[in-house]
């Protein structure tokens, strides 16, 4: 493990998608000051059992927006970072079950 620093201006606990979301995004929108604490390994806790479906339809349009933008972050998140992310685009279908 790396040495902690004594001071951080914003501390996140938990590496999992939320934690590792919260950190990336804060880096990119500038800030510098950011550690993330995770006892074992990125993303291996409840984030590593979820399916890890990013559907495209959802109900309201921010939420397909959000769902968008989280697709397209996914996919070059690899590239970007180099650090292996495991994300497969495979696709998905909805089935109908009434008229409606």
């Amino acid at each position: 493990m790396a040495d902690m620093p004594s001071h951080t201006r914003v501390l996140i606990i938990g590496g999992g998608i939320v934690g590792c979301s919260v950190a990336y995004h804060l880096v990119k929108l500038g800030w510098s000051d950011v550690v993330l604490l995770e006892q074992g390994r990125l993303s291996c806790g409840t984030t590593w059992h979820a399916a890890g479906l990013v559907g495209q339809l959802r109900a309201t349009q921010n939420q397909t927006e959000l769902a968008k933008y989280t697709r397209d972050l996914y996919r070059g998140l690899e590239e970007e970072t180099g650090q292996a992310t495991g994300y497969r685009s495979t696709g998905s279908i909805s089935v109908a079950r009434t008229p409606e």
